[in-house]
């Protein structure tokens, strides 16, 4: 006997492949998604819930002043010039990177001898970055967020 028929694909093979392909993709998807990092929650979301109100508080303060810090970028984004009247006692910025949290920098500015600081920013990649400013003025507390994007 010899059974030499030639292969024939039909409906069935092609569901039998279906299936298989398909279990490959959701394989291939769930070992890509459990691998990947998200950043967009901080590791201590409990007490950031907390303090939300003091943010607000010091954002609505902050929307009201007349005089607040002024922020200027380089062309390049290799530089930071901050303005400030000189009613502040210190401020501090806070880089942070929405996608990459080991990128995130903060900076302390406490002994304010003039009435601006130029800061060295080239830890910034290009891309999307949120710039927070704290400060104290008055004994009071306040703070700006603004958004950056970083160019090529």
């Amino acid at each position: 006997m010899n059974n030499n028929k030639p292969f024939k694909f039909h409906w069935g093979h092609g569901i039998i492949l279906t299936f298989i392909l398909f279990g490959g993709f959701m394989a291939y998807f769930y070992i890509h998604m459990t691998h990947e990092n998200i950043d967009l929650v901080g590791k201590q979301y409990y007490q950031d819930g907390q303090n939300f109100q003091e943010k607000i508080n010091e954002r609505n303060g902050a929307n009201q002043l007349v005089e607040k810090p002024i922020y200027e970028f380089s062309e390049d984004f290799q530089a930071v010039r901050i303005s400030y009247p000189s009613s502040i006692q210190k401020i501090s910025l806070v880089f942070y990177r929405p996608s990459d949290a080991k990128l995130d920098q903060q900076i302390n500015l406490s002994k304010l001898s003039r009435d601006f600081q130029i800061i060295k920013t080239s830890f910034l990649k290009r891309g999307p970055w949120k710039l927070s400013i704290h400060w104290v003025q008055n004994n009071q507390k306040y703070q700006e967020e603004h958004r950056v994007i970083v160019p090529l």
